[in-house]
């Protein structure tokens, strides 16, 4: 009696693992429908072959790379005592990163308008987590956007072709390095030194956070000006590992960063002694094109690839609910458990709908087709970032809680090493608070609330429905809070912030979820909870509402 007990969990399990092993893309018929809504479907066979090599080839090599022995490490010297200043992976790192980069996402966003294509790749390749590679992907797109647009300099054709190559093992990868020790997020207390040595640039001092610490190719910020205090000061300039001569440039690495998350992928303490450097565009005019090209992309890449992680959660879930029983009924039966999945799913919807609107937006300002939308998007990087990474470190962790005891077991499912990089991507291009006092910063100076709601309301006259009223009520609130915001003293609005970021982020993407729904059914459903949840929630018929609401998630057909 008790081996057949056995026998049936077991069995259960496989089952369970067979559906999680199927083809994330063409298992998932939301992501394709908000792909073709926006892309059509000229990309529909190769995201579906990219999707079944995420899933049966990169995943398990991503597994092997993570495990504790074959993370890697810094070789400084060699058996002779020669330095030779080596990061050493694991074979699977490169097996890993060949299959990521042959999406050919870089040469995909390098063109005008070719953004949300490529991120349409980075969203599948981000289910099987950072994978050590997706970080360093985002910090090429920063670097090729940033080449593509400052004046000529020595070997740019070259590098350009370099960072789009779709294969790994040739390609030329790229690192930001901003952060130190002093500064953080506080940029402006950066101190590293950029200065000239007859017609070149060398840059001195050290980087505290420097992740892929490999790279071929560095962007970092140094104080070109040491009578120019602040951000103003700061200028962008390209560091590549190898000189002309062949020989590595003048910087060392001093340890490896021993992350809670993001483990295959090198990050490291850097010293820079006179390195050789390349001025991306005027000194002076550094710190803007981090923020407009390397920090803005980052963030659009990385609510993408953490919108994958949480998707991935919640598939697993999602199959384990369904497999898993307890007491004589399978566990996706019990309301809490739908609850919280379908509250999962309906959120990360909501935030996929999101990014994609935005991110056709920016590729509408890239091909000209906008123009008056530039200060908008820098205001919607930060709200989608911001939210994203706030709502799906949580929906990780609650589809880990699926799986109750077996989810806390490295060997049993993915969930726990996509809750670590999760941690990670959270943090990285901007904490929650560092974005909400931007956008307060934003708000007070240029006034970019007033562009949210125009955009806002004008793709609001061109919808029509019987939900409209639900956004329109949230929309009213928005503009009233606004007005408390802007009229309260400085201290206070700091707090105050915090509810506007929350409704701005929430009205963009429950109007984009909506939106999407108009030929989707199920994510009409999603919308109604979504609404329900956060927009229009009425306690009085919580009960009843609420059920029918989840069943309405989980269970809908298109």
């Amino acid at each position: 009696m008790h081996a057949k007990a056995n026998d049936q969990a077991r069995r259960d399990l496989e089952v369970w693992q067979q559906e999680i092993k199927e083809n994330i893309y063409a298992s998932d018929g939301d992501f394709q429908h908000s792909v073709a809504f926006y892309l059509g479907n000229h990309f529909d066979s190769e995201l579906s072959n990219f999707g079944e090599r995420v899933m049966k080839e990169l995943e398990p090599l991503v597994i092997e790379n993570n495990l504790s022995q074959n993370l890697p490490r810094l070789e400084t010297y060699d058996g002779m005592g020669r330095w030779i200043e080596q990061i050493v992976h694991h074979p699977s790192y490169e097996a890993a990163g060949n299959i990521i980069y042959s999406s050919r996402l870089l040469e995909r966003m390098a063109k005008p308008g070719g953004l949300l294509e490529a991120l349409a790749f980075m969203f599948l390749s981000s289910q099987a987590g950072e994978a050590g590679h997706n970080c360093p992907v985002a910090c090429s797109a920063g670097m090729i956007r940033t080449m593509q647009k400052v004046p000529d300099f020595p070997k740019k054709e070259e590098f350009l072709r370099k960072l789009c190559q779709s294969s790994y093992s040739d390609n030329f990868t790229g690192a930001q390095f901003l952060t130190e020790i002093q500064g953080g997020s506080d940029v402006g207390q950066n101190a590293v030194q950029a200065y000239r040595e007859g017609q070149e640039w060398r840059v001195e001092g050290e980087k505290w956070f420097c992740s892929n610490a490999d790279a071929e190719l560095i962007f970092m910020t140094a104080r070109y000006d040491e009578g120019i205090s602040g951000t103003k000061g700061l200028g962008l300039f390209l560091v590549p590992k190898k000189l002309e001569s062949g020989e590595h440039n003048h910087y060392r690495c001093r340890r490896l960063k021993d992350k809670i998350g993001t483990r295959s992928m090198a990050s490291g303490e850097i010293d820079f002694y006179g390195a050789s450097a390349i001025a991306m565009g005027e000194p002076a005019d550094g710190f803007k094109t981090v923020m407009e090209n390397v920090l803005h992309i980052s963030r659009l890449f990385n609510t993408f690839c953490i919108l994958g992680m949480a998707r991935r959660a919640w598939h697993i879930a999602l199959a384990y609910a369904k497999q898993r029983k307890a007491f004589g009924v399978p566990i996706i039966q019990y309301s809490l458990v739908k609850e919280n999945l379908a509250r999962i799913k309906a959120e990360n919807s909501a935030l996929l709908a999101s990014i994609f609107a935005t991110v056709r937006l920016q590729d509408e300002c890239d091909t000209r087709k906008r123009t008056d939308a530039v200060l908008l998007l820098r205001l919607l990087a930060n709200l989608n970032k911001y939210l994203s990474a706030l709502w799906s470190v949580e929906h990780i962790h609650h589809s880990l809680d699926v799986l109750a005891g077996n989810g806390a077991i490295e060997s049993f499912s993915t969930i726990p090493r996509l809750l670590r990089d999760s941690i990670v991507c959270e943090n990285w291009e901007g904490t929650h608070s560092v974005l909400r006092m931007q956008i307060l910063r934003d708000i007070l100076k240029y006034q970019i609330d007033r562009l949210f709601l125009d955009e806002v309301e004008a793709r609001l006259s061109r919808m029509q429905g019987e939900r409209l009223p639900s956004i329109q009520n949230a929309l009213q609130k928005l503009k009233n809070d606004l007005e408390l915001l802007k009229e309260g003293p400085g201290e206070l609005q700091s707090f105050q912030i915090k509810s506007v970021v929350d409704q701005m982020a929430i009205l963009w993407s429950a109007l984009h979820l909506l939106n999407e729904g108009s030929d989707r059914a199920s994510k009409l459903n999603s919308f109604d909870y979504f609404a329900f949840l956060h927009l229009n929630r009425d306690k009085v018929e919580y009960h009843q509402r609420h059920l029918d609401l989840i069943d309405g998630v989980l269970w809908s057909k298109s």
